[in-house]
């Protein structure tokens, strides 16, 4: 059971990237021509059209930098769109990235919020 209001979830519209690739700096980017919030769903390229993946929320600011929110809206951290998309890849399994895995070891999984 998650420890959140599922009813008042996703805040931000979800787009759903179907892949069993790393996903390129044009594709992240290209996700916000018509929004500058999303919730982007990273799913295996096949499977049941209902099953889960993985979820970022992200709001791209003014001056091109991209912040990442849980999925209850508080802020995690500020990337550019390199290391955001290094970062997608990175937690969704697509490529390995051992900067981004001492990030997540020594930052994100030590937030108590």
């Amino acid at each position: 059971m998650p420890n959140f209001d599922l009813s008042q979830q996703p805040q931000y519209p979800i787009v759903t990237k179907d892949t069993d690739v790393a996903l390129t700096n044009d594709q992240v980017n290209s996700l916000f021509s018509t929004n500058d919030s999303i919730t982007l769903c990273v799913r295996s390229d096949s499977g049941h059209p209902n099953r889960g993946g993985y979820f970022f929320c992200i709001h791209k600011t003014d001056n091109s930098s991209f912040q990442l929110e849980t999925i209850e809206g508080v802020y995690v951290d500020t990337f550019n769109l390199d290391t955001l998309v290094n970062f997608i890849n990175h937690a969704s399994g697509k490529r390995f990235d051992s900067e981004l895995l001492d990030y997540c070891q020594n930052s994100i999984n030590f937030r108590t919020d």
